[in-house]
């Protein structure tokens, strides 16, 4: 149902504010990280048709923020699929690439299978530099408390948002949408009793 998922997700993505391109705040930072999400290997797709939602949205967000006001791009992410041969790191250097951005702003580790892996990877080059962090708004609560503990000042820049920042209640059938949504907000409380509970 809609608006039991919706609300299952909002808790999330409510935690941190919405940040404008237009904002002087995350320009006051030194470098703008995107975490990983995904990407299809098969180069007779579309462009735009290799990257799932949650990379697609990561990445043009922090392509728009460098548009405004460049600053090092920092990228992790190891080889994730059975037959694929390159790296995520190495995919999302090519969207950036492909958006204009300069190759000597994008620095690249190409380790990192989940959330913690890449933190802990990106740490060993950020130099304790203050960052603007781009993810999906829900990831984000997961993500900063990684980055916080390696003593790595972070602004939050949400994106991918599966609710509008006003929620009204709604009646409708069950659907497909709102099963997706349930199922990413289950895999970020699950990731965050992990966190809290078990590491």
């Amino acid at each position: 149902m809609t608006y039991p998922s919706v609300l299952l997700i909002k808790h999330l993505e409510g935690k941190y504010p919405v940040i404008p391109l237009e904002s002087t705040e995350w320009r006051k930072k030194e470098a703008i990280v995107v975490l990983a999400c995904n990407y299809f290997e098969d180069d007779k797709l579309p462009f735009v048709s290799r990257w799932p939602n949650c990379s697609l949205q990561r990445n043009l967000h922090a392509a728009l923020m460098y548009r405004e006001h460049p600053m090092p791009i920092f990228l992790a992410g190891d080889v994730l699929g059975r037959n694929d041969k390159e790296s995520q790191a190495n995919h999302n250097k090519y969207f950036f690439e492909k958006m204009g951005v300069d190759s000597a702003d994008i620095f690249i580790v190409p380790q990192g299978r989940n959330t913690e892996t890449e933190v802990s990877a990106l740490v060993s080059i950020l130099d304790g530099k203050s960052i603007s962090l781009v993810t999906s708004a829900s990831h984000l609560p997961r993500a900063v408390f990684y980055f916080e503990e390696k003593n790595i000042q972070v602004l939050p820049i949400p994106v991918e948002h599966f609710s509008r920042i006003k929620v009204m209640p709604v009646v409708g059938l069950p659907n497909a949408a709102s099963l997706y949504r349930s199922e990413r907000a289950i895999h970020e409380y699950l990731g965050l009793i992990y966190q809290k509970y078990f590491r």
